[in-house]
């Protein structure tokens, strides 16, 4: 059974009511995951928009962490992350003009929801704190398992990928990508999520994932933290894949290097007003899996979703990094697609760097996702496009 903090802190006052001067102590857990407990437990269902298995874990202390903030893109080595207020709804600095807040609770049977009025985002602890789906108005825009049975939602793995990569295979450790994750909600609805200990190339960490609403920007905002275990500095980079359905239409803007044919298929792009545009309907059927990357100095990528009741518009803001900082065989954005063309891979890596023994590695993903009238130019070097990622990620 999963208990949330605000929940734990409520049983506690009501049972100290008798002796109001008796101490209630809470114990706070780190971002490695320290005494945290929580949802863990049994594997789950499969589907990625609103199903999932129901996780079990121990009750326990849980994590009083401060919430995270709003942040748009960054990442170190310092172990912090975003570090605003959060404004829930009804709270403390509440703004009456701020919009719809969080609606609680955040833990729903065996998923973690963040529903911000018609934007809905959630997080499933027992299958690798994944990812599993992202609404707007009901209307999704990551993929579940009936695209693929291992590879649907979004997950973060490590890059390199030849730290774990058996040649001949590609299966990303279970630990960081599909095992159960300790989590905790807080009282003002922030997840915190952590794996437990992974080893590759002889590389000793933790990953920590940590979600909440933006709510004056109407966002999700990621905190992906790699912990570093061990008692040697290595070097590692974090690696957020994001799965989506097929048929739309990716962009950002444009680099000075691109790798278009990593697998079978080349990759069809088309360079427009300073970006590079991948629709995905080029792709074919039955001609093979197909992989490209490149490098940007823009830090987001954008991609539309077409459907009747007028396109998504999803973006990934993050930290822009240059080929220099890339991890080895990689590039700082990569898009893949598969064959049967069931779904499509957006994928960002944060910076090669060395992380110390102790020391944390952050990376900051900042989701998007808005409505475009119907109509909107879907086609490459859109001026419609382009106009409405800049509005979206102004004052990011």
């Amino acid at each position: 059974m999963r208990y949330s903090t605000l929940a734990i802190a409520l049983a506690l006052v009501a049972a100290c009511g008798e002796n109001p001067g008796g101490p209630v102590g809470v114990a706070a857990g780190g971002s490695g995951g320290g005494g945290q407990s929580g949802s863990g437990g049994a594997a789950a269902g499969s589907t990625g928009a609103g199903a999932g298995g129901t996780s079990a874990g121990a009750g326990g202390t849980m994590d009083m962490r401060d919430a995270g903030g709003t942040g748009g893109a960054s990442a170190g080595t310092d172990g912090g992350g975003s570090d605003a207020p959060i404004v829930t709804d009804g709270g403390a600095g509440a703004d009456a003009d701020a919009g719809p807040g969080l609606t609680f609770p955040v833990m729903r049977g065996g998923l973690d929801v963040l529903e911000v009025g018609p934007l809905s985002f959630t997080v499933n602890p027992a299958v690798g704190a994944r990812i599993t789906s992202f609404k707007l108005d009901g209307d999704e825009l990551l993929t579940d398992a009936t695209a693929h049975p291992q590879y649907w939602g979004s997950t973060l793995w490590t890059s390199p990928a030849s730290d774990w990569v058996v040649p001949g295979t590609f299966v990303p450790p279970p630990v960081v990508d599909n095992l159960p994750y300790t989590t905790t909600v807080s009282p003002d609805g922030v997840i915190t999520a952590t794996s437990g200990p992974s080893t590759a190339n002889g590389k000793r960490f933790v990953i920590t994932k940590v979600f909440h609403a933006d709510l004056a920007k109407n966002t999700i905002v990621i905190d992906y933290k790699i912990t570093n275990t061990g008692t040697a500095a290595f070097r590692l980079s974090h690696w957020e894949v994001t799965r989506v359905l097929p048929n739309g239409l990716m962009f950002f803007p444009s680099g000075t290097t691109i790798k278009l044919d990593f697998l079978k298929q080349p990759v069809q792009v088309k360079q427009a007003q300073g970006y590079t545009w991948y629709d995905n309907t080029t792709h074919v059927m039955g001609m093979g899996e197909s992989k490209a990357g490149a490098d940007s100095a823009g830090g987001f990528i954008a991609q539309v979703a077409p459907h009747p009741k007028g396109d998504l518009l999803f973006i990934k803001a993050f930290k822009a990094i240059t080929t220099a900082g890339e991890p080895p065989g990689h590039y700082p954005i990569e898009f893949y697609c598969n064959d049967p063309h069931t779904y499509v891979e957006l994928e960002d890596h944060s910076s090669y760097d060395s992380i110390a023994p102790g020391a944390t590695s952050t990376q900051t993903v900042t989701w998007y996702l808005r409505r475009l009238p119907i109509g909107t130019d879907r086609s490459a070097g859109s001026a419609a496009l382009i106009d409405a990622v800049t509005t979206a990620l102004r004052n990011r």
